[in-house]
């Protein structure tokens, strides 16, 4: 299977390509020109001090813009939106890997009681069950059962379990 990148792999690393590039073909192009840093110098300095200090202005806020794009991309907000998108979006490796992902971490806040979202992640876990055809009732305590959201979620005091024979 051919690996792709992800959108987000693909948009981090053009911001810092886009730099280098950019970077390298100022910097060869003008050489090639046979321009010095003394005409480069001269140039800025014709173009008077508004002009110049607009071109400082203008890079600064893009250097910025970069890095507030680029900590945004890396937010564990942003992050779990992007597996959020994956694992619902086109079937696929990644589509699969993600939505292991997401059930694995559901699971994981689940089974801690330290999580302040464990009781959350737990009756989501529970509603997700309940909601599969092949599943009619749920068999669980009696405080799980009175805070879910369906009469299928049921306390073991309220069944008669017989025994396999």
């Amino acid at each position: 299977m051919l690996w792709l990148p992800t959108k987000a792999q693909v948009n981090a690393a053009s911001r810092h390509a886009i730099t280098a590039v950019g970077v390298a073909v100022t910097i060869f192009g003008l050489q090639a020109k046979g321009v010095s840093m003394d005409q480069v110098t001269a140039v800025i300095n014709s173009l008077g001090d508004t002009v110049n200090t607009l071109v400082q202005v203008v890079a600064a806020v893009g250097v910025l813009y970069g890095g507030i794009k680029a900590a945004n991309s890396a937010s564990p907000v942003n992050q779990i939106a992007q597996v959020r998108e994956i694992a619902t979006g086109a079937a696929g490796p990644a589509a699969v890997d993600a939505q292991k992902a997401m059930i694995e971490a559901t699971s994981a806040i689940a089974s801690d009681p330290s999580i302040p979202a464990s009781k959350d992640a737990k009756q989501s876990l529970i509603a997700a069950t309940i909601a599969l055809p092949e599943v009619q009732t749920i068999v669980t305590d009696k405080e799980t059962a009175a805070a879910a959201p369906s009469e299928s979620v049921v306390a073991a005091e309220q069944v008669n379990i017989v025994p396999a024979r």
